[in-house]
């Protein structure tokens, strides 16, 4: 009977108890206004307020970019270069600011649908966005269709399948290496000696990637140039209208593998273009990369040659770049190397005009790139110094220059 009482007592114990809780909440929620969970209905309205949202649930969103900003310094003494000897805050054009979109959809699961659009920035050329200096520019907007089994088919302004070509690196220099680097700032003959005009753009096309096989993949693609107007000139005048109805054909092969802690990666690759004059404009370029991860040793170079019916068309040039890349610190990787490039203008071809051998140049350079993993961020620190040659013009010389540019900054992807 003692034991029926303990238990019976028990019982008691955890009704009253209950019924101690229940009053309790009672309380809360009447403090609350008579709905405890008033306070997370409001936040998560708040979070759906302020969340990308997309048209349907059938096709994935995803919102991405980067900031890129930079420090320069440099002396160049061409009459049109822009704050030299001065400090420049500028949008690195090497790897410019830019925001974008993508998402897909599976049709079949080896069929999947999909879209890509980006959005560049640039401020150095002012917040116009309705003439050619506009800070503005879309540098992505196409569909593609992709079978596992097929490949990969794109429709729009994309990057051609030479794009990037000139370029390939294993080693986290891109940031600093790429991209005319002088964007102006150097002025017009350091801009047309080292201007990137070898590796392809994005433009208007239809291209076309295969699926990977043993590392390599093949690309091919038709685009064009576009239409744009000329402001300055009357409506009336023809020559209103700037055209740009240049073809392009091109084919590309690419490959990546790893072999015994050997990365691996490079491409090559060949493109026509049909200007609206109908001259024919031939560039075949390549590159390649290869890294000791263990050691984190890299060594990369590229060359690029360009046939042209012009002299200051037709050219050729490479690069080369080494350097180590290991994280000695904890935050993230550190990149050191050293790089050098050339550019020769082929006027051989156009019966030896020594004119032309003052767009000739090479340069040199050092730099450092700190990623801090943490905030998915790189640090950059680089020096380079650009060389133009001298030549002799109607038995008078004409002498060679250079200048020195230094350039920090930082680039925070999210």
């Amino acid at each position: 009977m003692i034991g029926g009482l303990f238990k019976s007592a028990s019982r008691v114990a955890i009704v009253a108890a209950a019924g101690v809780l229940a009053g309790s909440l009672s309380a809360q929620a009447a403090d609350l206004g008579g709905n405890c969970c008033a306070d997370l209905e409001e936040r998560v309205a708040e979070l759906e307020a302020t969340t990308a949202r997309k048209g349907n649930r059938k096709v994935t969103l995803t919102v991405y970019g980067q900031v890129n900003k930079a420090v320069m310094w440099h002396n160049s003494d061409e009459v049109d270069a822009y704050r030299s000897e001065e400090l420049s805050i500028y949008d690195n054009q090497a790897a410019t600011t830019r925001f974008g979109f993508r998402g897909s959809a599976k049709i079949r699961p080896e069929l999947e649908a999909g879209y890509h659009i980006e959005i560049g920035l640039n401020e150095n050329k002012g917040t116009s966005s309705n003439d050619t200096n506009s800070a503005f520019n879309i540098r992505h907007s196409y569909f593609y269709l992709n079978d596992s089994r097929l490949g990969k088919v794109s429709i729009g302004q994309t990057s051609q399948v030479t794009d990037g070509l000139f370029g390939i690196n294993l080693g986290n220099t891109i940031v600093t290496q790429l991209g005319t680097d002088q964007d102006g700032y150097l002025g017009k003959a350091y801009e047309n000696t080292f201007g990137d005009v070898y590796d392809g753009a994005r433009r208007q096309g239809i291209y076309y990637a295969s699926p990977t096989v043993a590392g390599f993949i093949l690309g091919a693609g038709y685009s064009h140039g576009t239409r744009g107007y000329d402001k300055t000139a009357d409506h009336g005048e023809a020559d209103a209208w700037d055209d740009d109805s240049s073809d392009y054909w091109e084919v590309a092969l690419r490959y990546a593998g790893e072999f015994n802690g050997v990365r691996v990666a490079a491409g090559i690759g060949y493109r026509n273009e049909e200007t609206s004059s109908g001259d024919d404009i031939d560039t075949w370029l390549g590159s390649g990369s290869v890294m000791h991860v263990p050691t984190g040793l890299f060594v990369s170079g590229g060359y690029g040659d360009i046939d042209a019916p012009t002299a200051t068309s037709s050219q050729k040039g490479w690069w080369l770049i080494a350097g180590i890349q290991k994280n000695y610190f904890g935050p993230g990787a550190t990149t050191l190397y050293g790089e050098y490039g050339d550019v020769n203008f082929k006027q051989e071809t156009f019966g030896g005009d020594p004119w032309n051998d003052k767009m000739d140049g090479d340069y040199w350079g050092l730099g450092v790139v700190q990623t801090i993993d943490a905030a998915a961020m790189d640090l950059y620190l680089q020096f380079r110094q650009y060389s133009l040659d001298g030549a002799v013009v109607n038995e008078d010389p004409y002498e060679g220059r250079e200048t020195e540019v230094i350039k920090a900054g930082a680039i925070i992807r999210f």
